[in-house]
This record gives structure tokens, sequence and C-alpha cells, in this order.
């Protein structure tokens, strides 16, 4: 097969057998979602454990219910509560992708992955994962670990540690929900809690046949 063939098979085969995993639904930006609250937790969860951001994201939606508070925010006062996270250095990109968003879009979020790469402090992957999981845009989130579930997967390199390649982001659209393949989120929390870094899970993979990884870790 080629290496387009086995991505799509793979797509399929998590589609069908994968199920969330527990836990996973129960973080608070995925039981009550909203766009503002997609766009907060993906600003948070940079270099951030979901666990530590989850424990915290009620009570920073308390002080700043929406936009227009965060960008009216106190910078000393939203680093005191953003404090626990270890996330001062972002405190200001967080208040000025607010201001950018009330000044050019009137307070809310916007949909298209193009607009929200223009919204400072946004990456490619959090621009993609607040459309996908806001809007429901048709668009694979790529974080280090989905690029490193796909690396293993196919043999190819992840020629940057954390960027992966050009082949990889290549093949993304071939795990989106339009091609078959599963949610965002099952996506996500497979590569992050099942194909993780160290000790992946392989025994809860059902992609054993098609992964160049477990192939080649379990020859005789």
């Amino acid at each position: 097969m080629s290496t387009a063939d086995i991505v799509e098979v793979a797509a399929g085969k998590l589609r069908e057998e994968l199920q969330p995993l527990p836990g996973s639904a129960m973080l608070p930006w995925r039981t009550r979602r909203t766009p503002y609250r997609v766009f907060l937790a993906e600003f948070l969860l940079v270099r951030t454990r979901c666990d530590v951001v989850a424990r915290l994201f009620d009570d920073i939606v308390a002080h700043y219910p929406d936009v227009p508070s965060l960008a009216r925010a106190d910078q000393d006062g939203l680093a005191a509560i953003l404090k626990p996270l270890g996330l001062r250095k972002r405190v200001p990109f967080l208040i000025k992708a607010s201001c950018y968003i009330s000044d050019r879009h009137h307070g809310e979020i916007p949909a298209r992955v193009e607009d929200l790469l223009e919204v400072p402090g946004l990456g490619p992957y959090a621009a993609a994962a607040i459309a996908a999981f806001a809007f429901d845009a048709p668009v694979v989130p790529a974080d280090v670990n989905v690029l490193r579930f796909l690396s293993r997967l196919t043999g190819l390199p992840m020629e940057h540690r954390t960027k992966g390649s050009k082949d990889l982001k290549r093949l993304l659209p071939l795990l989106s929900t339009t091609n078959g393949g599963p949610s965002p989120e099952v996506l996500l929390d497979f590569s992050r809690l099942v194909c993780r870094s160290r000790r992946p899970r392989c025994e809860e993979c059902p992609l054993s046949t098609e992964c160049t990884y477990f192939c080649a870790s379990n020859q005789v």
C-alpha cells in the first residue's frame, strides 16, 4: 500500500473502533462548548497539561466570561489568576488577542482558520483546533502528538521534533472526518494517551497491522 492508502485505512479504523477515552469528554471546554470557551482553552493549553488547565478553567471563565472582559483585563490581575499555570509570558498575548477580536470581529471568535491565523498569539495548531472544535470545520488540528502518531504509522521521519515535516502535514487531510476519519477530539486523545511519546500503549491500538513503528518493534 502507498503511504496515503495506509493513512486512509488507519483513519477508517480509528473512526470505527476508537471510543472517547474516559475523562476526556468531561473537560470543561468540551462539556459546555462555546467559541469563546474553546478559544480560551486553546490559548491556555499551550505547553500546559490538560488536567492543570481543567482544574482552573471555570474559575478563569468566572472572572473573564467573554472576549470584551479579557480585552479590558488588567495585566497584573490576569497574570495572578493564571499564575498556577505558569503562563505569565502568555498574558500580554491573550489580552492583545482579545483586543484584536474585539476590534476586528466585534468581540466574536472568527470561524475561519484564515481569520484565526491573523489573531495575535494563535498559531496553526490553535487556529485549526478552534475552527474544528467551536465551528465543526473539517480540518485536522495537528499537535506534536498527532504528527508523531503519523510518523510512527507511516515511517516518515519527524524532521522537526515538534513541527513534524511537510510530508506528514500533507497527509493530515486524510485523517479528517470528511475523509472518513475520527473526530478531532478522539484523534488528539488517542495520540496523546495511547500513541504517547514514551512507552506507547500499542496493545490498545487497533492499527498494529498497518503501523510501521509497531511492525519494526515486533520483528522476530
